[in-house]
């Protein structure tokens, strides 16, 4: 009687608004235990001097911020971080929306193409790492054997800087343009075919059709596909620790492998955890510009 009483005095929203709480709170609970608390447990170790080797677990303050500023292997590799993901996404978008538009042609042998499109991003990335890294070896490599055959030139890839960044790039593209040709692809095929034909019928040409029509229907994917792009870059290391492993000295190394070195291999976690905050606050920031872009995206197309 008590709880009928009870349930009686309770509107129908309250009960509702009871339901909904008694519904999320398990799901809440379990993300803050998987996410917000590790997190959060990573801010405050980055204040800290925490070291498995030298025990010790005091509170510093900033010392760790302030000694990534003179860090060559921080600096570096915040440099490096930056320009693959930039320079990787730009080009993973622009190659993704040309292959894409080829794929969405029609011809013989369509379905066998966009099926092997997706080769590159099935195949484990430490694996291709690895794969690349043997076929570039500069004393028994495929690809500098052929380069030596055709033009007479050796290259070492792995000894310059310049061309071990550009070959990290290479291979990040390499490796994830298919799948964004796929997304675009599927995006295309979204279109209703009656706008080209009107477009046609008005004497648009190939150019004119593709900035006029595609271009801005396909844009808020493009934003959104290079938002996730640029996350997935910025938190990815297997790829560089499997084809360069940061070098030559640090010039291919990004912040992912920073923390995974300062962390895992030399027990620092105090100041692993700052380098893994700025990674987070890189993150945060991508991540309000491509809400905002997609947003603007939205509101002009």
């Amino acid at each position: 009687m008590k709880t009928q009483r009870k349930s009686a005095l309770l509107s129908p929203a309250q009960r509702r608004y009871l339901l909904f709480i008694a519904l999320v709170t398990p799901a809440f609970l379990l993300r803050f235990a998987t996410a917000a608390y590790p997190i959060l447990q990573t801010i405050y170790l980055g204040f800290t001097n925490l070291d498995l080797i030298k025990n010790t677990s005091a509170f510093i303050g900033l010392q760790n911020y302030l000694a990534m500023a003179n860090n060559y292997g921080v600096r570096g590799a915040l440099s490096f971080t930056i320009t693959l993901v930039v320079s990787s996404t730009a080009l993973d978008l622009i190659l993704g929306m040309l292959v894409a538009l080829l794929l969405n042609t029609t011809f013989r042998g369509t379905g066998f193409a966009r099926t092997i499109n997706l080769i590159p991003w099935a195949i484990p990335t430490i694996a291709a790492g690895y794969a690349f890294r043997w076929l570039l070896e500069d004393q028994f490599g495929l690809i500098p054997y052929w380069i030596n055959q055709i033009s007479g030139a050796r290259i070492a890839v792995f000894i310059s800087p310049v061309l071990a960044r550009v070959v990290v790039v290479l291979v990040h593209v390499w490796k994830d343009a298919g799948f964004i040709a796929f997304v675009f692809l599927a995006g295309l095929q979204g279109i209703p075919l009656e706008l080209y034909d009107a477009a046609r019928v008005d004497g648009a040409n190939a150019w004119q059709r593709f900035w006029w029509i595609t271009l801005p229907l396909v844009m808020p994917l493009a934003i959104t596909m290079g938002l996730f792009r640029l996350v997935w870059s910025l938190g990815s290391f297997d790829l560089v620790y499997g084809l360069t492993q940061g070098g030559p000295g640090v010039a291919t190394s990004v912040l992912a492998l920073q923390i995974f070195r300062e962390g895992i291999m030399f027990f620092k976690f105090g100041f692993a955890s700052a380098i893994s905050v700025v990674l987070l606050i890189l993150v945060a920031i991508i991540g309000i510009m491509g809400l905002w872009l997609f947003r603007k995206a939205e509101v002009t197309y």
